[in-house]
């Protein structure tokens, strides 16, 4: 706290003094204080202007993305969508196909006789169930849960594939509650078998039947027929979905079309491309007015905006219009800018859209461009000569170049597969006694359990085979099961080192003609990358040769090699060519100036920070020295004051005296 002086003595005015005194250091003070005000305006601005790029990049992502990019989205359109609805991926041709839904797919049910509640009694002991060719699982009924809502819940948690309920049948009189038992999979395949091993029906405890001569629902497959003429094609399907009746396209059935032909049209999705070149237009728009408006004198308050003559600032937005307005080396010359599809500059720049003319090139205005070329104006992309070489992906760190990248495979990717020992009779017995195979597949053990039945090789492959895909302890993985010459194989559907098979157990080993330990590991891919002579390295996965993320050109390149042993041979094997499109470019800025640890954002806000605090730090100290030069002052002033007060005493004390010696001479 200030200490006073009223200046009681001097009768100056001591407080206006002391501030007069310290005016210019008050000065320094307040231009440190606004200056902080000034950076931390600054670093919020920015903060600001990185959530308008982060929008951006949004936008620039959608048109970047080789996978689903906008410029290559089919539609499918359904003259009823009552009956169906379908989607289209890239690889879809254009066409009007005729199709009429004869069946959907259904799920088999079942239902028991009646009860007279969900907790009637039933007998105890044992029920097996399967779905189709699955896994067989056993139900246990015993004296915990031998009621009619006992057995329901056992079944559903038995993971059977079989889904339990119980069911109020209004035509049931006294015995309305039936147990319904549904497959959780449609089709003819997926039906549901029981063996029931319950004990026969005794006192209060019955026995469930179950009528499968009279099921509630049979199963049954979706039936679609493409065509109407005499070579009209008829496909079935064990679920509604139909995913191979269309090259890359998927069809949904929702109901039987009652013999009256559905039209589906497959065509280019045009308003997403146009959505995606307008969003990217507006966000690139944004982020140019975000700047400009706060890096403007204003003359008539004599003020300028916040990032007025902000070297960074300016830096955005030179990279950002250098990268969206550039030619696409490598591209399609009618398609490598972005006036080539209706885009052009402003007079105070920003960009605008004409959609007619974009609508036009989509709609194959210009005969000279497909696409593709769209696709690659803006996407990272590249081009193979050799047809079995695709590209799969790259990132900002694989660079374009338009002399091409020379690929040197060194081994293709391969499956694992093993084949039998011995040759299948011809006619197979599965029984009791032979009907399990304890195997490994891609690095997962599964027990599979076969059908009682006679097979012939082929049926026996075929049964094999579905039941491996089926296989709940396999989780998807699938493998191919084929005869030749009697020799059952079994070939994993997965490439590379992953890839694995192996007979382990089973009473069905013998049978199947395998030796118990056969086993085999597939291959990745291996090979380099040549970049002007110059050997870059890369690792294979499956079928994939990845650049390793430290090479100079082909960092994170990703290629399909779908070549055999045999098409592999010293030397080149195929030219790639990469091309990096204008939002590809922008995503590689954008990533460099957002990148959360070494972003150019992060460090100016860094920077900024630095600053701040330094302003702080000097203030802190001006104010410590301002602080002790006037208690100086004020100590300077307050001796002053006493001195003054002794000196007035003096004054007085010599007045009284020289009054008093007046006073006695007048006397005498």
């Amino acid at each position: 706290m200030p200490i006073t002086i009223d200046g009681l003595v001097s009768g100056l005015d001591t407080e206006t003094i002391v501030e007069g005194l310290l005016d210019i250091q008050q000065t320094q003070l307040d231009r440190i204080e606004l200056k902080r005000a000034d950076v931390l305006a600054e670093q919020a601005t920015f903060a600001s202007l990185e959530a308008q790029l982060v929008s951006f990049r949004s936008s620039v992502s959608g048109l970047a993305r080789l996978a689903n990019n906008p410029f290559e989205r089919q539609t499918v359109d359904a003259s009823d969508d009552t009956v169906l609805t379908g989607t289209a991926s890239s690889s879809a041709a254009n066409g009007i196909y005729r199709l009429t839904v004869n069946s959907v797919a259904k799920a088999h049910q079942i239902a028991s006789q009646g009860y007279a509640d969900t907790d009637s009694e039933i007998t105890q002991g044992t029920i097996d169930l399967r779905i189709g060719s699955g896994d067989l699982t056993t139900v246990t009924v015993d004296s915990t849960n031998n009621t009619l809502a006992g057995l329901a819940e056992s079944i559903n948690a038995s993971g059977s594939g079989v889904s339990a309920s119980i069911i109020k049948d209004s035509s049931g009189g006294n015995t309305p509650y039936k147990l319904l038992l549904t497959s959780t999979q449609s089709g003819h395949d997926n039906s549901i078998s029981l063996t029931n091993n319950l004990e026969a029906t005794a006192g209060n405890a019955t026995k469930p039947a179950f009528d499968f001569g009279n099921p509630v629902q049979a199963a049954e497959n979706a039936q679609v027929t493409l065509g109407s003429g005499a070579g009209a094609i008829s496909v079935e399907s064990s679920t509604n979905r139909f995913d191979n009746l269309i090259d890359g396209v998927t069809l949904d059935l929702l109901n039987v079309s009652g013999g009256q032909e559905v039209t589906v049209t497959v065509a280019h999705n045009s308003e997403d491309a146009v959505s995606g070149v307008q969003d990217l237009v507006n966000s690139f728009n944004s982020v140019m007015s975000f700047i400009d408006e706060r890096s403007t004198f204003n003359e008539a308050t004599e003020s300028g905006g916040v990032l007025l003559g902000n070297r960074s600032a300016i830096n955005i937005q030179q990279r950002l219009q250098n990268a969206l307005l550039s030619v696409v080396p490598g591209v399609n010359s009618d398609a490598n800018r972005l006036s080539a599809i209706g885009v052009s500059v402003t007079d105070n720049g920003r960009l605008q859209l004409d959609e007619s003319t974009l609508r036009g090139v989509l709609d194959g205005s210009n005969k000279n461009v497909n696409r593709d070329d769209l696709k690659r104006l803006f996407a990272l992309d590249a081009q193979s000569s050799n047809s079995k070489i695709s590209f799969v992906l790259g990132s900002s760190k694989t660079k374009p170049s338009t002399t091409g990248y020379q690929v040197d495979l060194t081994q293709a990717a391969a499956k694992a597969a093993i084949t039998a020992d011995n040759a299948l009779s011809g006619s197979t017995v599965i029984n009791s006694s032979n009907r399990t195979l304890e195997l490994e597949l891609d690095g997962t053990e599964a027990t599979i359990t076969l059908n009682e039945g006679t097979y012939t090789d082929q049926e026996l492959a075929d049964h094999l085979e579905s039941l491996i895909g089926g296989a709940s302890d396999l989780n998807g993985r699938k493998a191919n099961v084929a005869v030749s010459g009697g020799l059952l194989s079994v070939t994993s559907d997965t490439y590379g080192s992953t890839s694995t098979v192996k007979v382990i157990s089973g009473t069905a080993i013998t049978t199947l003609g395998f030796a118990a330990g056969a086993s085999d590991t597939g291959r990745d891919v291996t090979g380099t990358f040549i970049v002007n002579g110059v050997t870059e390295t890369a690792v294979g996965r499956g079928q994939i040769l990845t650049g390793n993320s430290d090479n100079e050109n082909t960092a994170d390149l990703q290629l399909r090699i779908k070549l055999s042993s045999s098409e592999i041979s010293a030397g080149i094997e195929a030219q790639v060519t990469v091309t990096q499109g204008l939002a590809s470019s922008l995503d590689a800025i954008l990533n460099d100036m957002l990148d959360p640890i070494t972003g150019g954002l992060k460090i100016i806000d860094e920077r900024f920070d630095d600053e701040a605090q330094n302003l702080q730090d000097s203030l802190e100290r001006q104010q410590s020295l301002f602080d002790l030069q006037r208690e100086a002052l004020v100590r300077e002033f307050v001796a002053l004051e006493t001195s003054l007060s002794e000196l007035k005493s003096t004054g007085e004390f010599l007045s009284s005296q020289l009054a008093a010696l007046d006073a006695a001479r007048n006397k005498k």
